[in-house]
């Protein structure tokens, strides 16, 4: 890497850190074994997608990245437009080739920053010592809105600590800014996504809610919440485990007025070592406003 090239990467993390954080874990996505691995977790996504996604109707995901855990070739044929959102241009494009050539002309690519800057700014102004503005409460439309389907892809959770995590904000810091401002992130980014549907339309909310990892053990083992026969059973297990702060998009929408219709719980294989819960709640738009 050139002087200039490590100057301007260096410039772009102080001052879009979330931005930053996020691009290079795209890019540790790229070349790896991630698509093959994460092959029983598409097929667990598009068994519940399939009940919701009308034939020929329009579908957004949001933050699809390189779309490795996404069935987007399902996707793409079932609907008559897929359009895709997220901070990577680059991996967008990648996610687009992977679908078959006929179905190309159904997918569209939009770099996209779905917080429009607040994770920046938050990040940034934590790591600086300073007090962050908040997003704004009124949220603005995902590309050209009146979508069926708006699907939130594993996003919420990287709203806002990887930028942390990179600057080297301490542990203590960091709970303290995620259980502060990740809320008012999480809520901006559903309130947005819901406002993008069309009246009665979906939101899809896939979130990693839980994860198991060494050095980060959790009170109950992955196999036996999936293993509980009924719903309540199984939240009330992952609500006694370590999890995210801030950033759970069920509570969000819930708070926000949303209502509940499906919930579908699976494990997301993330690397040899690493297995997430992937908690999937799908809400209806109504009379949001």
């Amino acid at each position: 890497m050139s002087f200039g090239t490590l100057a301007a990467s260096l410039s772009a993390a102080r001052g879009r850190p979330a931005t930053t954080a996020n691009l290079a874990r795209n890019a540790l996505g790229r070349g790896s074994d991630r698509r093959e691995r994460w092959a029983a977790a598409r097929e667990a996504a598009w068994g519940l997608l399939d009940r919701h996604v009308p034939s020929h109707g329009r579908v957004a995901a949001v933050g699809a990245g390189n779309g490795s855990d996404l069935p987007l070739e399902r996707l793409a044929a079932r609907a008559g437009a897929i359009d895709l959102f997220d901070l990577d241009l680059g991996a967008l494009r990648r996610a687009r080739r992977s679908c078959p050539p006929e179905l190309r002309s159904r997918v569209r690519t939009f770099r996209c920053d779905v917080t429009a800057g607040a994770a920046d700014r938050v990040a940034r102004d934590v790591r600086r010592g300073l007090r962050p503005r908040l997003p704004g409460r009124e949220p603005r439309q995902l590309g050209s809105g009146e979508y069926d389907v708006v699907i939130g892809d594993l996003l919420y959770s990287q709203l806002l600590y990887p930028a942390l995590l990179d600057a080297g904000v301490s542990s203590a810091r960091t709970r303290q800014a995620l259980d502060r401002f990740g809320p008012d992130l999480t809520d901006a980014l559903v309130s947005r996504m819901h406002v993008s549907t069309t009246s009665g339309g979906r939101v899809v909310h896939l979130h990693d809610a839980v994860g198991w990892w060494d050095r980060h053990p959790q009170p109950i083992a992955l196999a036996e919440i999936l293993a509980q026969e009924r719903l309540d059973g199984a939240l009330a297990q992952i609500s006694a485990c370590r999890q995210p702060l801030g950033s759970d998009p069920r509570q969000s929408a819930q708070r926000l007025g949303a209502a509940v219709i499906e919930t579908a719980l699976w494990e997301w294989p993330f690397a040899a070592d690493a297995s997430y819960l992937v908690c999937a709640t799908v809400t209806e738009r109504g009379g949001w406003r």
